[in-house]
């Protein structure tokens, strides 16, 4: 992580909401460039609609999301697309194209965002798929290969334009631990060998712990906490605590103090 605490990601004070729902209430975090900061919650915490406005996917009802000192809340569409340019997206489910091969995936954002010429294009795909540990692959279909390499494939589409930040949605979801511990190291790897900020967002505690230089944990749109790895497993926060430990009971209660036994009977 830098050491000088550079911040390339600040929110302030940013709220959303659908319909009378409030999903994200009144966050305010920064993140620093270089590190890896991982969003944790559970299922229909926010944490997938924070995501969507770091992105710009989604603007926020109130608030400012500063990504390089830029306000990307009411930046016009010029520079948004400028901005969005400078971060890659590795999506829950890899979002590959099917009938396209590994190399056209992989080129994707290189076409709609360049000019370059195809033998330069061919180059670079070749090099981002080594570093993904996928040499030889560029002419495989999605079919034709594993899940954890779609997710692999995904990577290296999602760092091809060398970004500065780097988005993740669910990196190791629907993945064995151990392909999942697999594209754990190749994120920490990544984002030293490429000084790339990484935003992950997940609820599989392992991987937090595998990739995490910090965490945020957000409970129905706020922030609960933020802490490093070794803050987290010393936390007295009642819901960190509940999250981490799988815990069913607890102050987020899930079930809504419905017991099972009167559903059963």
């Amino acid at each position: 992580m830098s050491n000088n605490k550079e911040v390339i990601i600040s929110l302030k004070n940013v709220t959303k909401t659908f319909g009378s729902v409030t999903v994200i209430d009144n966050i305010s975090l920064d993140i620093y460039r270089g590190e890896t900061f991982v969003i944790m919650g559970c299922s229909g915490s926010g944490k997938s609609t924070l995501m969507r406005i770091m992105t710009g996917a989604l603007k926020p009802d109130a608030g400012e999301v500063i990504i390089k000192d830029k306000n990307i809340a009411t930046a016009k569409d010029s520079e948004l697309n400028k901005i969005k340019r400078a971060a890659g997206m590795l999506f829950q489910y890899s979002a590959l194209l099917d009938s396209l091969s590994v190399k056209d995936n992989v080129a994707l954002p290189i076409r709609e965002h360049t000019k370059l010429a195809e033998n330069i294009i061919s180059i670079i795909v070749k090099m981002k798929l080594s570093l993904v540990g996928l040499r030889g692959f560029q002419d495989y279909f999605p079919s034709e290969i594993s899940g954890g390499m779609r997710k692999r494939v995904g990577l290296a589409r999602a760092i091809v334009l060398d970004p500065d930040i780097v988005f993740y949605d669910e990196p190791t979801s629907g993945l064995d631990p151990v392909v999942g511990g697999v594209i754990d190291k190749l994120i920490k790897d990544l984002s030293k060998k490429l000084l790339i900020t990484s935003v992950v967002v997940t609820h599989d505690m392992q991987s937090v712990f595998n990739i995490a230089d910090r965490s945020a944990m957000i409970h129905k749109g706020k922030v609960v906490e933020i802490n490093s790895n070794q803050g987290l497993k010393e936390t007295k926060n009642p819901y960190v605590k509940q999250f981490i430990e799988g815990n069913p009971k607890g102050p987020m209660n899930v079930f809504s103090d419905v017991d099972i036994q009167d559903v059963i009977e």
